[in-house]
């Protein structure tokens, strides 16, 4: 009979053992999720991440568009200096054209007057961009 017990006894133990531990592994789970995996604290943690990455994306892209204000305003301002210098050499040319017609006493018998170079003068068109 004590074979028997002991048999009992053992089964018991073991039964009881695999409760207690199934128990406890529940237990250490629940606590788990609760303390450390909580769905609800690594959505909040991944939605600070997102606002945190787009936001560094966001002050890249205007980092780009600054630099590119950069280089459009020193193209811009070369830009211009080359306008003013085409400007004053279209001046120059312009004189040179009036002098020389001025000038012209050739034996052609085509005379030039002052109304003339005056009429020269208003035709010519304006180098500002403006229309007439």
């Amino acid at each position: 009979m004590l074979g028997l017990m002991d048999k009992v006894g053992s089964t018991a133990a073991a039964i009881a053992g695999v409760v207690v531990g199934t128990l406890l592994a529940t237990f250490l789970m629940s606590l788990y999720v609760w303390l450390i995996h909580d769905p609800a604290v690594a959505s909040a943690a991944r939605e600070g991440f997102v606002m945190a990455s787009e936001k560094l994306a966001l002050q890249g892209q205007i980092e780009e568009m600054r630099r590119q204000f950069k280089v459009a305003e020193a193209a811009a301002a070369s830009d211009r200096v080359r306008a003013e210098a085409a400007n004053r050499e279209a001046d120059d040319a312009w004189k040179r054209y009036e002098a020389a017609v001025a000038a012209d006493a050739g034996d052609d018998g085509c005379r030039v007057s002052d109304g003339d170079l005056d009429w020269l003068r208003r035709s010519r068109r304006p180098l500002d961009g403006s229309v007439d």
